[in-house]
């Protein structure tokens, strides 16, 4: 485990105690009891980017401690633990018997590597997205959590962004989506392809909408700093008629995170950095099927144009309440764990966006940047 441990890891740069509790896992419950808690003890394995900013949050809330951090570099999880004034530790079982609840923010790789014993100690978890590497990792996950009788939840965080919990109270059922979520290159996340990176988000965000079977999907893709895919469009169908076009990119000069919804009364566009949120709406003539457009006269199409989006079809820009999204999902899951209910992404939705994912690895062609015209079929960050 230790040489397994350091192997991924150094290729980066750079309170009342649980008792029984009732547990709904991915529509399968489980029964215990726990006793209420005031303040569980929480810990952090990984201190990387994402790592930080958890151990940052979790040391200032008031309904749980920040108990100890993890990293097999021992300086690096030194340095936070004095930061947050915790303990700082090399290998996960370190915290067994010291805290309640974990957040693994590992890399992807590791996952299930670290999750499962911490779940056998009687460890809820928040797993970083996504949540394992490969299906078959992801299903033992759902399992051990199953069997313990513990809470698991995944770190999809766009579910927390203020921006598309608005958009998801617009009306109208779901028809097209387009999304683009688009970033520079950042030297990290390097044990994956940019489809669990980056694209699993939208991914998880489309199937939160429960848009049916997944009857089709293609994906072509780029290839530019090594073995992973580095930038791909993908088209998903579903049963219920639904088409999402994804795209995702990490080579791109601009961080960009936008998505567009076509629903059966509106269009609704979320910009996820920004956290704005958008509709286009039928006007009354529109939805009684009144308005042609060819009826207007050519001499008052001009002037018809720049009242468009006011008369034939209104656009709002909705006021969106600002929030963490990282801290609203420490929030979903120490309440998930403290009320023994679901948390807002189970492990069985975290494994089913990965599933999805590594479906769109599947069926890729990549295209190598630079190279002869010609495609390789590549198989997900292989």
């Amino acid at each position: 485990m230790q040489r397994f441990w350091l192997q991924f890891w150094k290729q980066r740069p750079g309170c009342r105690e649980a008792c029984d509790e009732t547990f709904v896992l991915g529509g399968a419950t489980t029964t215990a009891r726990r006793q209420e808690m005031n303040c569980a003890r929480v810990g952090v394995v990984g201190c990387g980017h994402l790592g930080k900013i958890h151990a940052r949050l979790l040391a200032g809330r008031d309904d749980c401690k920040l108990v100890g951090v993890v990293d097999p570099i021992l300086d690096v999880a030194s340095a936070v633990a004095e930061a947050h004034g915790c303990e700082s530790y090399s290998e996960p079982e370190d915290l067994i018997g010291r805290v309640d609840a974990a957040v693994v923010a590992a890399p992807t790789g590791l996952h299930a590597k670290v999750a499962i014993p911490l779940l056998e100690a009687g460890i809820d978890l928040l797993i970083e997205k996504p949540i394992a590497a490969a299906v078959e990792d992801a299903r033992a996950i759902v399992v051990t959590a199953r069997r313990f009788g513990r809470v698991v939840a995944v770190g999809h965080v766009e579910r927390f962004n203020p921006a598309w919990a608005l958009a998801c109270q617009q009306p109208g059922r779901p028809l097209f989506i387009q999304a683009a979520r688009l970033a520079p290159f950042t030297y990290r996340s390097l044990d994956v392809g940019v489809v669990f990176d980056l694209m699993i988000h939208d991914i998880d965000l489309v199937l939160s909408l429960q848009p049916g079977r997944l009857e089709n999907i293609e994906s072509n893709g780029i290839v530019a700093t090594g073995g992973h895919e580095d930038v791909v469009k993908a088209r998903l169908t579903f049963g219920s008629g639904l088409v999402a076009d994804l795209m995702a990119s990490r080579i791109n000069p601009v961080l960009s995170r936008e998505l567009s919804m076509w629903t059966s009364e509106a269009m609704v566009s979320v910009d996820f950095n920004a956290k704005t949120v958008g509709v286009v709406a039928a006007s009354e003539e529109v939805a009684a099927g009144k308005f042609i457009a060819d009826s207007v006269p050519v001499g008052e199409r001009a002037n018809a144009k720049e009242v468009f989006f006011q008369d034939v079809l209104p656009h709002q820009a909705l006021p969106v309440p600002d929030s963490n999204a990282i801290a609203s999902e420490h929030d979903d899951f120490l309440r998930a764990r403290a009320e023994g209910v679901d948390p807002r992404v189970s492990a069985s939705a975290g494994s089913a966006a990965l599933e999805v994912a590594t479906r769109v690895l599947d069926v890729l062609r990549c295209t190598k940047l630079g190279a002869p015209p010609a495609i390789m079929e590549m198989r997900k960050s292989a």
